[in-house]
Parts: structure tokens; C-alpha cells; sequence
């Protein structure tokens, strides 16, 4: 039998039985549409947290003990820039302004830059602020003060997914607001030339002052990424448990369809079909199902994350409600979506097969019967 014509007869089957394949399409196309979606929000946090990396110190040193975190000092600060490797250390102000009317915290961090009483604000805390009409200033109270700010443009240099809930000001302001002495620190910014001595020299810092805690930026970026593999991680437990309940679903259609098409079959190798162009043919068709569902889940994972920036799932990545004004960038990693068309449509195309190969090889006598 010529391919070309059982190509033909192929689709002309599929289209005759489309009903009995369209449950098959909607279930895999969800699933694909669920998979690529976490894939591409990984994707894209992971690509956001790369280029904040880049603006990230080398080493930052915090103080803690029993883990609350304490203030710094200037003698902190001359301890560790004594210490070989170290090219820099500077010492910052930075911490937590409760903003109660939403009930969300803003993240102050200290910017030379910036002039005496104007802050430049982050996409999440704009958001906040224009929702109860703070368009040009905020009120920051103190038990001592109100602090009132101008809110500046933003020219915001870094990811959006860390700098999404920060207020950016003079460090005079956030030492008023925060309560800190001149010569106070809550960080240490280090500068390490040498990336090979960061490891060490982040021990030797710990051995000076025994109370702090010294975090290079590769741990920094690891912490993040464990954060959302895990989160990720979980949706793949629940995709394994959606192949599962699809697989179990698909069985008992193909069990019942199958029974259908046993006398089909035994027509088809009664007019000259062998074993192998059933099993062509059978191939075909589920195999443009499968290609359908499987472009069409993909696209709408597309649509649903980077136009419609993923409602839902952006929460349970993202957590918090100034972070979830994130916006994710496309970012496509074919290698994955290659992994996951060979994890997804060959089991498929397997499952889905093998019943026909069984069929094809019994006795159609019975069938016929």
C-alpha cells in the first residue's frame, strides 16, 4: 500500500471519528498548556534574577544573632576592609517601612544619588500608591517625626523582580525613618576582585565577627532559584498526577473505542491492509492529535504567561501582592520544549498504539463475528 494513500485514508479517518479523538486533543493540550506554562514563568524569573546578579555585591554581611538581625558599625566596616582580597567595602542602610493602609511592606534602600526629600519608587509600590492617590509625596511617620518625600521618576537599573517593592532615597532619610546613627550600618557592600577568593574570604569575615552573616552573590542567586524550583517542583508532582488521570481516562476511551473498531480493523486486513500499515495508520492519526495538542498547549501557555502575564499562577510564584506586578518577559528555551514534546507525545503516541497493534495481530475471525 503506497504511503501517499494511506496518508490520504489516514486523515480521512481521523476527520470521520474526530469525536472519539477530540477528548484526547482537550486533555493534552491542558496538560502541555500547564507544563509550558510553569516552564516559561521559570524562564523568565530565572532570566530576571541573571541580570540581577550583575548589579548585585560581591559579598553582602549582615548582623545576626539567634536570628535577629543587628546594626553595623563603623568598625565593623574597617574589620573587613583590612582583610586581604578585599578591594571595597561599603556600608549601606536598608530595611522595612509598614505601610498600613495596604498592609504591605515597602523595602527602603539607601541611594547617594538620590537628593534630600525625593525616593524613587518600584512598579509594585507605584501601584500601592496610586490606589490611594499618593501621586507626588508620601508621609513617612516616626515616633520622633513625619517625614515627608517627593516621588521622583523612576530609573530603575535593576530586575524588576527585586526592585518591584523598593523605595529608593537619600541615606539621611532612611536614617531618620529607620532610626539609625550616622556611623550605623544594616549591610556591608564587599568588593572582591578576585571571584576565586570570594568563598574564602566570605569564612574569614565570618571568623572576625562571629555574630555576622557573610552571603556571596552566587548564594544569593541560589536561594532565589531554590525558592521558585520549588514552587515549580510542586506543579510538576501535580502535571505527573494530571498524565496519570489522563493516561487512566485515555485507557477506558480506548478500551471502549477499541471495542468499536475491532470490526474496522478486520475489514481493513480482510481488503489487503497488513499489521504494519494498521499500525501506520494508527500512528498517523494519533500523531496528528498529538502534534495539534501538543503546539496548541505551547501556544496557549504563550499567551496565557506573556500576554496575559499569567493570573494565578503568578501568585504562587511570585507570593506576595507588590511582586506580583512583575512583568515577565518572553523568554523561550527550545531545549526544554523539546523535552517536553519527547516526555509528552511519545508516551502518548505508545499508549495509544499499542492497543491498535493488539487488535491487528488477533484472530479477526472473531472480530468479523
Amino acid at each position: 500500500m503506497p504511503t501517499k494513500n494511506l496518508t490520504e485514508y489516514s486523515i480521512i479517518l481521523l476527520l470521520k471519528d474526530r469525536a472519539d479523538h477530540f477528548f484526547s486533543f482537550l486533555i493534552f493540550t491542558f496538560i502541555v498548556s500547564l507544563l509550558s506554562a510553569v516552564l516559561f514563568i521559570s524562564d523568565a524569573i530565572q532570566a530576571e534574577l541573571v541580570e540581577a546578579t550583575r548589579f548585585q555585591p560581591d559579598i553582602v554581611v549582615e548582623n545576626t544573632l539567634a536570628g535577629r538581625a543587628y546594626k553595623l558599625n563603623d568598625e565593623d566596616k574597617l574589620i573587613v576592609s583590612n582583610l586581604s582580597g578585599v578591594s571595597a567595602v561599603e556600608g549601606v542602610v536598608e530595611g522595612y517601612y509598614y505601610f498600613a493602609q495596604q498592609r504591605v511592606w515597602f523595602h527602603l534602600i539607601s541611594d547617594e544619588s538620590m537628593k534630600i526629600k525625593e525616593m524613587r519608587i518600584g512598579e509594585g509600590v507605584k501601584k500601592v500608591l496610586d490606589t490611594w492617590h499618593y501621586k507626588d509625596e508620601l508621609n513617612f511617620f516616626t515616633m520622633k517625626e513625619k517625614i515627608t518625600l517627593k516621588i521622583v521618576p523612576s530609573q530603575t537599573k535593576q530586575s524588576d523582580i527585586l526592585t518591584n517593592d523598593v523605595i529608593y532615597m537619600h541615606p539621611a532619610n532612611i536614617r531618620a525613618i529607620l532610626g539609625f546613627g550616622f556611623d550605623e550600618y544594616s549591610k556591608l557592600y564587599v568588593s572582591v576582585p578576585n571571584p576565586n577568593e570570594v568563598g574564602e574570604l566570605t569564612l574569614k569575615i565570618v571568623q572576625e565577627l562571629p555574630t555576622a552573616k557573610a552571603t556571596s552573590k552566587e548564594e544569593i542567586m541560589a536561594d532565589y532559584q531554590h525558592l521558585f524550583y520549588y514552587k515549580g517542583g510542586l506543579f510538576m508532582i501535580l502535571y505527573l498526577v494530571c498524565m496519570v488521570s489522563f493516561f487512566i481516562l485515555l485507557k477506558n476511551q480506548i478500551s471502549l473505542a477499541y471495542g468499536e473498531k475491532k470490526k474496522e480493523i478486520a475489514i481493513l486486513r480482510s481488503l489487503g491492509y497488513g499489521i504494519k500499515d494498521i499500525i501506520t495508520m494508527k500512528f498517523i492519526q494519533n500523531f496528528v492529535v498529538a502534534i495539534s495538542a501538543f503546539f496548541m498547549g505551547v501556544l496557549i501557555a504563550y499567551v496565557y504567561v506573556f500576554v496575559f502575564q499569567a493570573p494565578l499562577l503568578r501568585a504562587i510564584f511570585l507570593g506576595s501582592e507588590l511582586s506580583r506586578s512583575v512583568e515577565f518577559m518572553p523568554i523561550v528555551d527550545l531545549k526544554l520544549l523539546f523535552l517536553l514534546f519527547v516526555f509528552c507525545v511519545i508516551p502518548f503516541l505508545a499508549f495509544v498504539i499499542l492497543p491498535s497493534w493488539k487488535i491487528a495481530i488477533a484472530d479477526m475471525s472473531e472480530a468479523m463475528r
